[in-house]
């Protein structure tokens, strides 16, 4: 069937669709570019599952487009489904968003081993070479260009010839039994990211996928046809099995998967990053007015509870609490935070009667309440735990008594594993409810949620939770942990660590995932990224958190070990300026070195809000700007990443920060304002692995 092409346009696009035959032909022009981002059939893809094999469906059978107000809709039947894949325009707003609808008429359950649906564009040639107009784009990943998994010398950005020659990724989790968590990655044709940077010329269009109710994340596909390869964008799919309600569609099921947003914006990478930014702060996904966050002390460091006689790997506690764990050593911990200019005093393990307990160690610790008073009281401290949760118990196994024997997991077999509790249970979660708002009533200010890895799934019908758990079903549990805390204690601030991947430095979730809805989590963790600070800037993971902040104002927490800086303060400055919530520990050996982070935590804390509060930009991963642009001032941090001394220098426009840019303005030393050019200019020479801060403030109106 071939009807007539139907068409939209807003300020920023063109939009056209036909039905040719069976296909599905769409055009999506570029204003800005004056260039064709799709121009070709739709991909619509689905691998179902059957008691005769797999069927790979490649059309939409029975595809018909309509047209209303500002909306291009496409319908039709996918591999047995209903499926409406919807393209809308609006007149305000110079974006595009999308949407994928699919329904199952059937009164079986339909499972997926495959889903794709993408705007596509031919990338090359019928011998496999890039077309020319191709040649100078560049596409990249949002919001990390470097992930914090990625070697040294790799970011995910690339040339479209470079794209052509590297396989994308996929993530894999372990399904059962449930041990300490298996991952690892496998090649696939596509990269999977929270959204995608295609930068052509001056302009850069920004691919953005978001989605509460599931995890899914925006994909960028090759497909390879007989005519040439042709790149995949936006719409919806399967990536490593998420989201994995797709893979089984009930009966009567209807699954709207998330928006898509395309946006073009003047520039390059970072004005997408500060687009995709704005896009999760218009859902929600932004930091509170006025967010405080109390700067950690964190005692593990320097606790002989904890196998780091100096900075290194990962340790695990020798579980001597009455002896190594003791209310003098602990007293003595909070002394330090005071001298530093700590607001609180971070419990790692160690406060709790055994690991995973989540019971306070008043054998050790005295009567809680009283020492959280006495904590506040006589050092001006608030005092905050770590709290693992049930897989972490699990995997320690010491704790696990201490829950109710109805909360262990069941295996698919129907057998109780022994040994091993199941978060998403309402019988974990009623007594954990228990256990940490006890902690609350007493006065604990923050809870860190630890060691809430995905635990393989659970088949007990008694829990209350689907048979089996999903990955979903896991993570769900956890913001309802949270909701209960903040129902009675919305003040408490809830830290937590990647809700499928826990305590390892791969994020799995997308950053801003349940984060903003009611009585939900209050950070993201720092991607595990506190026990060699140094050697993670030296290698470039702590990479990560500047491209994070570029595209996430969701807050990040971390705690740092001291002892692993310099005499510059590198280590310090670089997590203070890419930590809303900043947590430090660990006496450094060198007297001269803890002299300068004591005086460098002074003036943080007399900068703090900059930190805390300010919009973040970068003029380049050594030059990061915090600004409070209704006080017209602004913070630049300064870091030389390189084993040479250098001169350290950037521009970033006065607009783009939120200032005006006819206003005076007092720059530190190293900066100047270009008032002809609208423009910040930094220039400051730097030592090796050395770092500087500079203040900028308002001159008179």
């Amino acid at each position: 069937m071939t009807g007539n092409p139907l068409a939209l346009e807003n300020a920023a696009y063109c939009l056209s669709v036909q039905v040719e035959g069976d296909a599905v032909h769409l055009q999506l022009r570029d204003k800005a570019m004056d260039f064709d981002l799709a121009a070709g059939p739709c991909l619509y893809r689905a691998a179902r599952l059957t008691p005769a094999g797999t069927i790979v469906v490649r059309r939409l059978e029975g595809a018909a487009v309509s047209a209303q107000a500002e909306t291009l809709q496409i319908s039709g039947v996918l591999a047995g489904l209903r499926l409406e894949h919807t393209l809308r325009l609006p007149a305000g707003q110079p974006v595009l968003e999308e949407r994928v609808v699919i329904h199952n008429p059937t009164a079986e359950v339909v499972e997926m081993e495959d889903f794709a649906v993408g705007l596509r564009r031919r990338l090359t040639d019928d011998v496999g070479q890039v077309l020319p107009e191709l040649q100078a784009d560049r596409v990249a990943a949002l919001p990390f260009r470097h992930n914090p998994i990625d070697p040294a010398d790799f970011d995910q950005d690339f040339s479209f010839a470079q794209l052509l020659q590297r396989p994308g990724r996929e993530h894999r989790v372990n399904q059962w039994p449930p041990t300490w968590l298996r991952y690892g990655q496998v090649p696939a044709m596509h990269w999977a990211a929270e959204g995608w940077a295609w930068t052509r010329g001056g302009h850069t269009l920004a691919c953005l996928k978001f989605n509460q109710e599931v995890m899914e994340l925006c994909l960028l596909g090759i497909e390879v046809e007989r005519d040439g390869v042709w790149l995949r964008l936006g719409g919806a799919g399967l990536y490593a099995g998420d989201p994995e309600v797709l893979r089984a569609l009930q009966p009567d099921q209807t699954l709207a998967l998330g928006l898509t947003r395309y946006e073009t914006v003047r520039g390059a990478y970072p004005e997408a990053s500060y687009a995709f930014r704005a896009f999760l702060d218009q859902q929600g996904c932004r930091f509170p007015i006025g967010f405080n966050p109390p700067v950690h002390w964190n005692e593990l460091y320097d606790n002989p509870e904890w196998n780091l006689a100096s900075p290194g790997a990962p340790a695990a506690p020798r579980m001597t609490r009455p002896h190594t764990y003791t209310r003098a050593l602990i007293e003595e911990e909070a002394r330090k935070a005071r001298e530093y200019g700590c607001e609180a005093l971070y419990l790692d393990p160690g406060w709790d009667t055994d690991f995973g307990t989540l019971l306070w160690g008043e054998a050790w610790l005295g009567p809680r309440r009283e020492f959280v008073e006495r904590i506040r009281r006589e050092y001006g401290l608030g005092v905050s735990l770590h709290c693992p949760l049930a897989p972490w118990a699990s995997s320690d196994g010491r704790g696990v008594s201490s829950w109710p024997r109805t909360a262990l997991q069941m295996g698919p077999d129907g057998q109780v594993c022994e040994g091993y509790l199941c978060l998403a249970s309402r019988q974990y979660l009623d007594e954990a409810a228990r256990r940490l708002l006890a902690h609350c009533e007493d006065g604990v200010v923050f809870l860190m949620f630890d060691g809430n890895w995905w635990n393989g799934g659970c088949w007990n019908p008694d829990h209350g939770h689907p048979v089996p758990c999903t990955r979903e079903g896991h993570v769900r549990a956890q913001v309802e942990l949270a909701r209960r805390v903040h129902a009675a204690h919305p003040q408490v601030l809830i830290e937590m660590h990647d809700m499928i991947t826990a305590g390892t430095i791969r994020r799995y979730t997308p950053v801003y995932y349940k984060y903003g809805l009611p009585g939900s989590y209050d950070e993201n963790w720092g991607f595990e990224l506190m026990w060699q600070p140094m050697e993670d800037i030296l290698s470039g993971r702590a990479r990560s958190l500047y491209y994070y902040n570029l595209g996430c104002n969701v807050p990040l927490y971390l705690h740092i070990d001291l002892r692993d800086d310099n005499t510059h303060c590198l280590v310090l400055w670089w997590y203070a300026s890419t930590c809303r919530h900043l947590g430090i520990g660990g006496t450094h050996p060198n007297p001269a070195v803890a002299q300068a982070q004591r005086t460098a935590m002074t003036q943080y804390r007399r900068l703090a809000r900059f930190f805390k509060e300010g919009d973040f930009y970068g003029m380049g991963e050594e030059i990061h700007v915090h600004v409070l642009p209704g006080e017209h001032a602004l913070v630049v941090n300064l870091f030389n990443l390189s084993g040479q001394p250098r001169t350290i220098a950037g521009q970033i426009e006065v607009s783009r920060l939120g200032l005006d840019p006819n206003r005076w303005y007092h720059p530190g030393k190293g900066c100047f304002f270009d008032r002809q050019a609208g423009c910040l200019r930094v220039s400051r020479p730097l030592p090796a692995w050395g770092a500087e801060v500079v203040e900028v403030r308002p001159g008179p109106a």
